[in-house]
């Protein structure tokens, strides 16, 4: 019998234990998150679990919410004590759930405690980290740095003015902070919003937008400004592909109606979308940044909660199956203009995975791993999630050039995904090893390594370490 979250968690063979030893201790490239850039510059200091666990942690506030607690403890105005305790009492009924396995990760990992936490153990565990944290040393930049993280990839607005980015590059941390392309507001025309926001684009960039071509000339102009402050990567998330079945006349159309306040049809809307996104690409491509697609969700789906809240509060699921067909259409579209960018493309429906990873693979060519099956993502970044994304990876692809782990988080402990990624990883290579399918050697580990970190690392051209 194993110990409770024992140094051995989750590995399931000695030589997933040797391959975890080759890999536990290599940096992070955080190539996808949420930490907030403002919080990073201040170096915000954390002095309860709730501050450092809850108050912006999604994933926790639908455990609680499934469990019936009360709002007021998830994201109301409850004292921080009352809130850990409610989400302490609720966390024993989740075992399976990934949620459970990462807080006690990271009570492991930041605080040095393994027991579980229950309603039992909720006031010990609240004192002694309160006690840790008394002194400020919990703060942003610390856990960065403490964590291994080499490079911090925020999500940006193209409108924001990356000033704290500038003043972290400034500060010259052992870390990387780097702005990431995120262009939601302009592709999703039936956004809220959309033309307020394209005006404001006019605005910033001193230009007159009256089409698809102005639209994209200013996106350019603003997309150099993220380049010159270190942008490695743009980000663009939509339910799904579509598209591509008009002439590009539609979509300068659909743009000119929805800025006189007019409707367009799911056609014009469609038809927009696809060939701002052929454009983007196409400027990705130039600046050779990587693009990332993230596709599959569906977003806000309780409008009362929404109403009261706003976006990111645990209220988003999984969409149907992505139209592959389409988001071929778009590949083949823009390998015609130019060429695909790098290219990472994440799905929240893992049935996709296999017919996507293989449309990917009709694009390949011209660097290793150039178009990716995205990590297992939000909903399927749980164990057996995460090993369904590398079989089929493995299986349609080459897994020796996969990026990785992403943390896609809002919180500065979240980087025991990694370690909880990487236990995963050894254990499925370590099983294919021990059954004969590759060699137990020298060449496993470096594998193993590449994944964990140095693919990632090349892929978004922040550094040349390669095994």
């Amino acid at each position: 019998m194993t110990d409770f979250m024992s140094d051995d968690f989750m590995l399931t063979s000695k030589t997933a234990r040797k391959l975890y030893t080759a890999v536990a201790d290599l940096p992070i490239f955080d190539y996808h998150c949420h930490l907030n850039p403002q919080e990073i510059f201040d170096d915000r200091k954390f002095f309860n679990l709730t501050e450092l666990w809850l108050e912006g942690d999604h994933y926790k506030w639908r455990v609680m919410r499934e469990a019936g607690v009360d709002e007021r403890l998830i994201t109301g105005d409850a004292p921080a004590r009352d809130k850990f305790f409610a989400f302490a009492s609720v966390l024993p009924e989740f075992i399976g759930n990934p949620v459970y396995h990462w807080a006690h990760m990271e009570l492991k990992k930041y605080f040095g405690i393994v027991k579980p936490l229950s309603a039992d153990t909720a006031a010990e565990i609240w004192d002694e980290t309160l006690a840790a944290m008394a002194d400020g040393s919990y703060s942003a930049r610390r856990l960065i740095e403490t964590s291994g993280v080499k490079a911090v990839v925020t999500t940006d607005d193209p409108l924001d003015d990356l000033d704290k980015h500038e003043k972290l590059a400034a500060a010259k941390l052992p870390f990387a902070v780097l702005p990431c392309f995120r262009c939601d507001n302009v592709v999703n025309i039936d956004k809220d919003g959309f033309a307020d926001y394209v005006h404001r684009l006019a605005d910033k960039t001193g230009r007159k937008i009256n089409c698809v071509d102005d639209l994209l000339a200013a996106l350019a102009e603003r997309l150099d400004v993220f380049k010159a402050h270190g942008a490695v990567a743009a980000d663009c998330s939509f339910t799904d592909f579509r598209g591509g079945l008009l002439t590009p006349a539609a979509a300068d159309c659909a743009l000119r109606k929805k800025m006189k306040g007019r409707g367009i049809s799911a056609d014009e809307s469609a038809e927009y979308s696809f060939r701002v996104l052929v454009g983007l690409a196409r400027l990705f491509a130039e600046r050779g940044m990587v693009m990332q697609i993230h596709t599959g969700v569906l977003r806000n789906r309780n409008s009362v909660l929404f109403g009261r809240l706003g976006a990111d509060c645990g209220i988003d699921s999984v969409a149907n199956t992505p139209d592959v067909e389409a988001a071929g259409r778009f590949f083949d579209t823009v390998e015609k203009e130019g060429g695909m960018p790098k290219t990472i493309v994440y799905t929240l429906n893992s049935s996709a995975y296999y017919p996507l990873a293989t449309m990917l693979g009709n694009f390949a060519g011209g660097s290793r791993g150039k178009l990716q099956l995205g990590a297992a993502w939000w909903f399927m970044d749980h164990r057996d999630g995460i090993r369904e994304q590398l079989r089929i990876f493995a299986a349609t692809g080459g897994l020796g050039y996969f990026n990785g782990m992403l943390t896609d988080s809002r919180s500065f402990v979240s980087y025991a995904r990694h370690d909880y990624f990487r236990r995963v990883l050894c254990s499925l290579l370590a099983k294919w090893a021990e059954a004969g399918e590759y060699p137990n050697d020298d060449s496993l580990v470096r594998l193993a390594q590449n994944v964990s970190y140095f693919n990632a690392a090349g892929f978004f051209s922040a550094g040349d370490e390669k095994l």
